[in-house]
């Protein structure tokens, strides 16, 4: 029968419909403070599925907040309702542990690191799911899987026992302890009792894969050997002024005057102090040399949200198709050893963005699900490439192919009378300025004005002359 726990408590949900809330209505009664009485409803069948009781109600199945819609729950899922968490289980997913017999180990073995072992800091310890791409934050208590529904990592599989493995911090670093029927493996070996787990490890537990990570452990200098370093050997004195050894009388140690008496060397004067240099101090402090920034457009971001000291980095793309990977010819480099050397690229075309697979090793997941040759990118996404995961935005500003396509606008002439205003630029935008009239004609040249003189002195006198 499947019920919802509240750390100790059980409370059965029948067949049909179960009302769960504060009030005095519901079904099943939960403690805790809500303005309303009911809640939530859930309807057994196969499968389960929980609702709101009304759109004002906040219910919340493992974080994320439930809509509309009826919501499937599966066994070990984590319910929030009036402000405590509780624990969906199913009797049917919590039977007895099937034992796998010697013969399907090789089968399990499942995947390994790859490169070297990194040792890594009790600090930041997470898994990332390989199949789902969820990812669990292992706390200072430990983190504990298995197959009950109260376990932090729930695996619903009858080879998974009931508490088959946990991760505790042990010392500096974190520890992997196997407490199941048919073992947990670490890199494709079966892990024995105990063992210390390194950076970018695959842990396998039934046919679930999660691959560890934490903060890198700071290399400590080493102090030099002091062994090595060469002894101070004491100067040799004359034999007269040796002691004498024990047991031996004094007198049959040869007289100082038989000898040569050499005067002990005098202490060297100690050299004199060097000069005390005052260096002058700046009256202000250098300034810092400005980091120079690419004068190309940036069309969107990756914003590094996987817990960390490099949380909340952000890597700006300038190209309309830009290729993420391990690799050098990339345009965003991770440096991890769950991305492949050319992992995945994200491509602007007419109708959004896409971000295509390049048959990469550990997959390239959009919402926890792993992309099967190209998706497109809607909103603001959470994109995880094999380990590390991002937040895609994109951003408002036109590429370069886009403005090309547009073509050519022309923009009408623009004739300004007297005494008219000139036209408001926008901010940003090129002044144009009104076309300039041409220039007003001048006078008739003064020659032509003589020779029309002329001709008209020699018409009158012709005339004149004429009627004499």
């Amino acid at each position: 029968m499947p019920v919802l726990q509240l750390d100790d408590q059980q409370f059965p949900l029948s067949a049909g419909s179960t009302r769960i809330g504060t009030g005095a209505g519901a079904d099943v009664i939960v403690p805790g403070y809500s303005a309303l009485p009911l809640e939530a409803v859930i309807v057994g069948g196969s499968p389960v599925t929980i609702r709101r009781s009304e759109e004002a109600a906040h219910v919340r199945v493992n974080g994320v907040l439930l809509g509309a819609e009826p919501m499937p729950l599966m066994h070990g899922d984590k319910v929030e309702i009036a402000g405590l968490e509780l624990r969906f289980a199913d009797d049917a997913k919590s039977g007895a542990t099937q034992f796998v017999s010697a013969s399907e180990v090789a089968a399990i073995a499942g995947a390994k690191r790859s490169g070297a072992a990194r040792a890594t800091a009790a600090s930041g310890g997470r898994l990332v799911s390989l199949v789902d791409g969820k990812e669990y934050a292992v706390a200072d208590r430990g983190l504990v899987f298995g197959r009950e529904a109260s376990c932090d990592v729930v695996i619903a599989q009858t080879e998974v026992s009931r508490r088959h493995a946990s991760i505790v911090i042990s010392g500096d670093a974190y520890a992997l302890k196997d407490t199941s029927a048919n073992g947990v493996f670490v890199n494709g070996e079966r892990v024995l009792g105990e063992q210390t787990l390194s950076r970018a490890d695959v842990v396998r537990i039934g046919t679930e894969e999660f691959r560890f990570y934490a903060d890198i452990l700071p290399v400590k200098a080493t102090p030099a050997d002091e062994s090595s370093a060469p002894e101070a050997v004491p100067p040799a004195l004359p034999a007269a002024l040796r002691e004498a050894p024990i047991g031996v009388p004094a007198g049959a140690l040869p007289l100082a005057d038989e000898f040569e008496v050499l005067e002990p060397p005098a202490p060297a004067s100690p050299p004199p102090p060097p000069p005390v240099v005052v260096a002058p101090v700046p009256a202000s402090p250098p300034a810092a040399t400005p980091k120079r920034e690419d004068p190309r457009p940036v069309f969107a971001t990756l914003e590094w949200v996987n817990e960390g000291p490099t949380k909340g980095t952000i890597f700006e793309l300038h190209n309309a198709l830009s290729h993420i990977g391990r690799g050098l010819h990339n345009d965003v480099r991770l440096q991890d050893e769950s991305v492949s050397e050319t992992h995945a690229k994200l491509q602007r075309r007419e109708d959004g963005w896409y971000v295509v697979d390049m048959d990469s090793t550990n997959g390239t997941y959009v919402g926890g699900n792993r992309v099967n040759g190209e998706k497109r990118l809607e909103g603001s996404p959470d994109v995880r490439f094999g380990g590390m995961k991002f937040r895609f935005k994109a951003l408002g500003a036109a590429s370069q192919f886009e403005t090309e396509s547009k073509g050519t606008r022309a923009i009408a002439r623009v004739t300004l009378g007297p005494g008219a205003a000139a036209p408001k630029t926008p901010p940003g935008a090129t002044p144009v300025s009104a076309p300039t009239p041409p220039a007003a004609r001048g006078g008739i040249p003064v020659w032509v004005w003589i020779i029309a003189v002329l001709v008209l002195a020699g018409a009158a006198f012709f005339v004149l002359k004429g009627r004499a």
